[in-house]
């Protein structure tokens, strides 16, 4: 009997130090964990919730340029476009080639009406990525509400090259040609609109964080009642 409530008492004495050690690190999260803990509430669409894990990650660590990122998506989401065109600010301040961000920087200056320096955001992310068909449609976007219809074509065409099957370029594109032949009214009067942008997430480079199995736990609650019993005995 002494043996087993020995061994019972080793264990328990195991479980207690896992179990604290499962507490300090659920108490002291990584940036990754937080951001980690962000891309779950989001794709559940719980961008509140989402926000204020960025937050934390952000927190942690200030120039975390993907959590600026899905942040700005989130507050995107969540229809706060001059909140989102900050946090992409701060995600191309610290990354100046995340390519992503630029793009939609772009898209978020294009809703707050901004075309001039959502074009120039574009041309930033094209200079990165000259193949990327969703910065030259959202380029040729803006270029349309400016009524720069030539350069919307070209943009449009552009975005056509790299994927034929941008369904959306192609109208807006037809919608520039009928514009130069003045035979639909000015795009500002119609309900052309800018796609909300994709949240493209990174790879997750997270450690997994200690836990101790429930299959255990009948065997932790019976060790600490020996070892409570004994030191009532020595009492």
């Amino acid at each position: 009997m002494q043996i087993v409530s020995r061994v019972c008492t080793f264990c328990g004495i195991i479980l207690i130090v896992l179990l604290i050690c499962n507490l300090a690190a659920a108490a002291d999260l990584t940036a990754e964990e937080y951001y980690n803990q962000g891309i779950d509430a989001a794709s559940l669409r719980k961008y509140t919730d989402a926000i204020a894990l960025y937050d934390n990650a952000t927190r942690i660590n200030p120039e975390y340029s993907k959590a600026w990122y899905n942040r700005g998506i989130s507050l995107f989401n969540l229809g706060r476009y001059e909140d989102a065109f900050a946090s992409y600010e701060n995600a191309t301040r610290f990354d100046p080639g995340y390519s992503n961000a630029w793009v939609n920087k772009g898209v978020a200056l294009g809703i707050l009406d901004r075309y001039d320096d959502a074009i120039a955001s574009y041309d930033r992310a094209l200079t990165i990525n000259p193949d990327d068909s969703d910065a030259w449609y959202n380029r040729g976007n803006a270029l349309l509400y400016l009524d720069r219809y030539d350069d919307a074509i070209a943009s449009y065409e552009r975005a056509l090259t790299i994927n034929p099957g941008y369904t959306s370029a192609q109208q807006n594109r037809d919608m520039a040609l009928k514009q130069i032949n003045k035979n639909i009214p000015s795009p500002t009067e119609t309900m052309l609109q800018q796609p909300t942008p994709t949240m493209t997430l990174p790879p997750i480079n997270q450690e997994s964080t200690m836990k101790i199995p429930l299959f255990f736990a009948p065997f932790g609650a019976f060790a600490l009642m020996v070892i409570f019993s004994r030191c009532r005995r020595k009492r």
